[in-house]
Protein backbone atom coordinates (compact mmCIF):
# COMPACT_ATOMS: atom_id res chain seq x y z
CA UNK A 1 0.00 0.00 0.00
CA UNK A 2 2.66 2.16 0.99
CA UNK A 3 4.55 1.34 -2.51
CA UNK A 4 1.22 1.91 -4.24
CA UNK A 5 1.49 5.59 -3.22
CA UNK A 6 4.46 6.10 -3.40
CA UNK A 7 4.46 5.49 -7.06
CA UNK A 8 1.38 7.75 -7.26
CA UNK A 9 3.27 10.69 -5.57
CA UNK A 10 6.07 10.48 -7.58
CA UNK A 11 4.40 10.22 -11.16
CA UNK A 12 2.01 13.31 -9.85
CA UNK A 13 5.19 15.41 -8.66
CA UNK A 14 7.09 14.40 -11.82
CA UNK A 15 3.55 15.62 -13.97
CA UNK A 16 3.50 18.81 -12.19
CA UNK A 17 7.23 19.49 -12.91
CA UNK A 18 6.98 19.00 -16.79
CA UNK A 19 3.88 20.90 -17.31
CA UNK A 20 5.15 24.12 -15.28
CA UNK A 21 8.60 23.87 -16.75
CA UNK A 22 9.58 26.65 -19.40
CA UNK A 23 11.99 24.32 -21.26
CA UNK A 24 9.38 21.29 -21.90
CA UNK A 25 6.78 24.51 -23.10
CA UNK A 26 9.74 25.89 -25.25
CA UNK A 27 10.64 22.32 -26.71
CA UNK A 28 7.27 21.54 -27.68
CA UNK A 29 6.78 24.64 -29.42
CA UNK A 30 9.78 24.29 -31.40
CA UNK A 31 8.66 20.88 -32.79
CA UNK A 32 5.64 21.75 -33.86
CA UNK A 33 7.51 24.76 -35.83
CA UNK A 34 9.95 22.63 -37.14
CA UNK A 35 7.23 20.00 -38.18
CA UNK A 36 5.68 22.86 -40.23
CA UNK A 37 8.73 23.87 -41.79
CA UNK A 38 9.73 20.19 -43.09
CA UNK A 39 6.25 20.03 -44.49
CA UNK A 40 6.78 23.37 -46.34
CA UNK A 41 10.20 22.22 -47.69
CA UNK A 42 8.93 18.83 -48.82
CA UNK A 43 5.97 20.15 -50.62
CA UNK A 44 8.49 23.01 -52.34
CA UNK A 45 10.94 19.97 -53.16
CA UNK A 46 7.89 17.78 -54.25
CA UNK A 47 6.69 20.35 -56.58
CA UNK A 48 8.25 21.05 -59.96
CA UNK A 49 9.92 24.47 -60.97
CA UNK A 50 10.47 25.24 -64.42
CA UNK A 51 11.65 29.14 -64.47
CA UNK A 52 12.22 31.02 -61.88
CA UNK A 53 11.97 34.75 -62.93
CA UNK A 54 12.75 37.61 -60.64
CA UNK A 55 10.25 40.68 -60.73
CA UNK A 56 10.37 43.73 -58.64
CA UNK A 57 7.35 45.19 -57.63
CA UNK A 58 7.39 48.93 -58.40
CA UNK A 59 6.80 51.32 -55.85
CA UNK A 60 4.67 54.45 -57.20
CA UNK A 61 6.00 57.55 -56.98
CA UNK A 62 2.94 58.64 -55.18
CA UNK A 63 3.39 56.51 -52.28
CA UNK A 64 7.34 57.76 -51.70
CA UNK A 65 6.11 61.26 -51.85
CA UNK A 66 3.71 60.36 -49.06
CA UNK A 67 6.15 59.08 -47.02
CA UNK A 68 8.66 62.15 -47.70
CA UNK A 69 5.69 64.50 -46.98
CA UNK A 70 4.48 62.76 -43.69
CA UNK A 71 7.88 63.07 -42.60
CA UNK A 72 8.12 66.77 -43.16
CA UNK A 73 4.99 66.95 -41.50
CA UNK A 74 5.91 65.21 -38.47
CA UNK A 75 8.95 67.59 -38.43
CA UNK A 76 7.13 70.64 -38.96
CA UNK A 77 4.23 70.23 -36.72
CA UNK A 78 4.74 72.23 -33.59
CA UNK A 79 4.67 71.01 -30.33
CA UNK A 80 2.83 73.01 -27.18
CA UNK A 81 4.74 75.72 -26.21
CA UNK A 82 6.49 74.61 -22.82
CA UNK A 83 6.71 77.06 -20.72
CA UNK A 84 9.90 77.30 -17.62
CA UNK A 85 12.83 79.74 -16.53
CA UNK A 86 16.10 80.26 -18.26
CA UNK A 87 18.44 78.49 -16.18
CA UNK A 88 21.51 79.12 -18.68
CA UNK A 89 21.71 80.85 -21.82
CA UNK A 90 25.30 80.75 -24.04
CA UNK A 91 25.96 79.51 -27.82
CA UNK A 92 22.17 79.80 -29.08
CA UNK A 93 21.68 76.85 -26.39
CA UNK A 94 19.02 77.45 -23.28
CA UNK A 95 18.43 75.89 -20.92
CA UNK A 96 15.37 75.96 -19.20
CA UNK A 97 13.57 74.38 -15.59
CA UNK A 98 9.93 73.48 -16.07
CA UNK A 99 8.50 74.32 -12.10
CA UNK A 100 6.12 71.71 -12.76
CA UNK A 101 8.17 69.03 -12.65
CA UNK A 102 11.67 69.94 -11.36
CA UNK A 103 13.39 68.84 -15.05
CA UNK A 104 15.52 70.99 -17.38
CA UNK A 105 15.25 71.19 -20.86
CA UNK A 106 17.41 71.80 -23.94
CA UNK A 107 16.77 73.62 -26.68
CA UNK A 108 18.62 74.90 -29.79
CA UNK A 109 17.75 78.31 -30.46
CA UNK A 110 19.58 79.46 -33.56
CA UNK A 111 17.18 79.77 -35.99
CA UNK A 112 14.19 81.14 -33.32
CA UNK A 113 12.06 84.13 -33.10
CA UNK A 114 12.86 85.59 -29.96
CA UNK A 115 9.41 87.51 -28.72
CA UNK A 116 7.80 89.90 -25.98
CA UNK A 117 4.80 89.40 -24.19
CA UNK A 118 2.58 87.05 -22.15
CA UNK A 119 2.10 84.21 -24.62
CA UNK A 120 2.55 83.13 -28.06
CA UNK A 121 -0.88 84.34 -29.52
CA UNK A 122 -0.04 88.05 -27.94
CA UNK A 123 3.42 88.25 -28.08
CA UNK A 124 5.43 91.01 -30.06
CA UNK A 125 8.95 91.23 -32.02
CA UNK A 126 11.35 91.76 -29.48
CA UNK A 127 14.07 94.35 -30.13
CA UNK A 128 17.35 93.39 -31.83
CA UNK A 129 19.63 92.17 -29.39
CA UNK A 130 16.85 91.42 -27.22
CA UNK A 131 19.19 89.93 -24.10
CA UNK A 132 17.25 86.40 -22.63
CA UNK A 133 18.83 86.67 -19.05
CA UNK A 134 19.18 83.47 -16.56
CA UNK A 135 15.93 83.56 -14.04
CA UNK A 136 13.65 84.85 -16.89
CA UNK A 137 9.85 83.60 -17.37
CA UNK A 138 9.89 81.37 -21.22
CA UNK A 139 7.44 80.07 -23.06
CA UNK A 140 8.95 78.32 -25.78
CA UNK A 141 7.62 76.64 -28.96
CA UNK A 142 9.34 73.86 -30.64
CA UNK A 143 9.61 71.32 -33.35
CA UNK A 144 9.77 67.40 -32.95
CA UNK A 145 10.70 65.70 -29.39
CA UNK A 146 11.64 66.78 -26.07
CA UNK A 147 16.14 65.36 -25.84
CA UNK A 148 19.32 66.05 -23.98
CA UNK A 149 21.67 68.19 -23.97
CA UNK A 150 23.99 66.34 -26.61
CA UNK A 151 21.15 66.81 -28.80
CA UNK A 152 18.89 69.54 -28.34
CA UNK A 153 15.33 70.39 -29.39
CA UNK A 154 14.85 73.10 -32.21
CA UNK A 155 12.92 76.23 -30.71
CA UNK A 156 10.69 77.73 -33.25
CA UNK A 157 10.08 80.96 -30.97
CA UNK A 158 10.80 82.09 -28.05
CA UNK A 159 8.75 84.49 -26.14
CA UNK A 160 9.72 86.29 -22.92
CA UNK A 161 7.15 86.92 -20.44
CA UNK A 162 7.84 90.23 -19.03
CA UNK A 163 7.50 89.59 -14.77
CA UNK A 164 5.70 92.37 -13.28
Amino acid sequence: MKRKWMLIFMIVTVTGMTACSSASKKDAISTETSSRQETATEETASAKTTETIDTKVPVPKIAKADENASIENDKSELCDPMVGIVEKYEDNLITIKNPDDDMLYYFFTENAQILEGFSTETAQPAAENFPIAVGDKVEISYRGTLDDKEHPTEAVKIVVVPVP
